[in-house]
């Protein structure tokens, strides 16, 4: 995959409460998603992105560039789905 500018992030409550059930927050994963990080594409042209955090977690986070309806955010914004720490 080309490299990977992100530009936003679209929050709700879906996916802020949906990151808390995997004990990971809003800060964590803005920090990777506008820092470090390894993108590759997935299906529904979602995208998976590991990074780690200042605090050295390790955090998988999967984007899409589309709402609901299918309609494309635009240029470099993107719906966080979930987050989860990676288990190595």
């Amino acid at each position: 995959m080309d490299m990977l500018i992100i530009k936003g992030l679209i929050w709700d409550e879906w996916n802020k409460d949906h990151l808390l059930k995997h004990d990971v927050h809003v800060e964590e994963v803005e920090e990777i998603c506008y820092g470090r990080f390894k993108a590759k594409e997935s299906y529904r042209k979602r995208i998976i992105i590991s990074g780690r955090t200042k605090e050295g977690r390790k955090l998988i986070i999967i984007l899409s560039p589309e709402d609901r309806n299918l309609k494309v955010y635009g240029s470099g914004i993107y719906y966080p789905i979930t987050a989860f720490e990676e288990v190595e």
